[in-house]
């Protein structure tokens, strides 16, 4: 029991977690600040605080123009018949038609999940002031939109490229030390997880390449594209070695062993 009780550490917490702290810490003042309900502005600081710097502008951008979207059709809707709830799912209809007809589906939850939060949200009927409402619905959004962005980028801000590099030096490490020549054919271990790092590789390499002109990071993003292509023919020259264990002519299976040493040397030259 006693080695038990030695063996428990409590977990740190990681600056990401402590960011988004500050992100709702922040959004909660200023909306009470301003008088403003801080529900809306301390979510959307919560989900916009994301683990690098591209996702948190990517998550802001479609919070904000979902929002507006949102507050647009929840305007129209509580300016001509805020009384008739069944006009409501109508509005959503809508915004799925329009997100559809202009391809911009990715706003379509955040417009629809706006549209019913201030749809929804009267107090008092007789009182109401919809553009009042709406616009208050919306500088909250964008108060906790402000919040996660400044504090992101201001306080320690994440470099992607860590785990690019990471990854980089797994597939490395994979084609040096998992490949066992055999008689006839290569046997590779755990062929299936090698190609669910090269397309994590991929998806990160596309996905950060709107931050290679970061000052903040000196990373030549060529040179991981360089080595995805690489890692790409490696993965092309195993699966044929692999699946043609029987019968392979020794040729064709040497230049398929060499075409692989060769990808190898490569990696380590670039």
């Amino acid at each position: 029991m006693e080695n038990r009780i030695k063996k428990f550490k409590i977990p740190k917490l990681g600056m990401r977690s402590f960011k988004t702290f500050l992100s709702v810490f922040a959004a909660l003042g200023i909306s009470n600040l301003l008088g403003l309900d801080s529900f809306q502005a301390t979510w959307t600081a919560f989900l916009c605080m994301q683990g690098s710097l591209i996702e948190t502008t990517d998550m802001a951008r479609v919070r904000g123009i979902g929002t507006l979207i949102g507050s647009f059709f929840s305007f129209i809707y509580l300016l001509l018949a805020p009384d008739i709830l069944y006009i409501i799912p109508i509005g959503v209809l809508l915004i799925i038609y329009v997100g559809n007809v202009f391809s911009k589906t990715e706003y379509i939850k955040t417009a629809s999940l706006v549209f019913l939060v201030i749809s929804f949200r009267i107090v008092d009927v007789n009182n109401f002031q919809p553009a009042d409402y709406v616009l208050n619905r919306t500088l909250e959004t964008f108060i906790g939109i402000g919040s996660a962005l400044i504090i992101n980028y201001y306080i320690k801000p994440p470099n992607p490229f860590v785990k690019l590099n990471t990854l980089d030096e797994e597939l490395k490490s994979f084609l040096e030390n998992n490949l066992v020549i055999k008689d006839e054919y290569i046997v590779v271990r755990t062929l299936e997880g090698y190609r669910l790092k090269m397309d994590e590789f991929r998806n990160l390499i596309q996905f950060y390449h709107k931050e290679i002109n970061s000052k903040k990071h000196n990373v030549d993003i060529k040179k991981y594209m360089n080595h995805l292509d690489l890692y790409r023919k490696a993965y092309s020259h195993i699966f044929v070695l692999m699946h043609t264990k029987k019968g392979m002519n020794e040729s064709v299976k040497d230049y398929h062993i060499d075409s692989i040493n060769e990808i190898k040397n490569k990696l380590l030259s670039i």
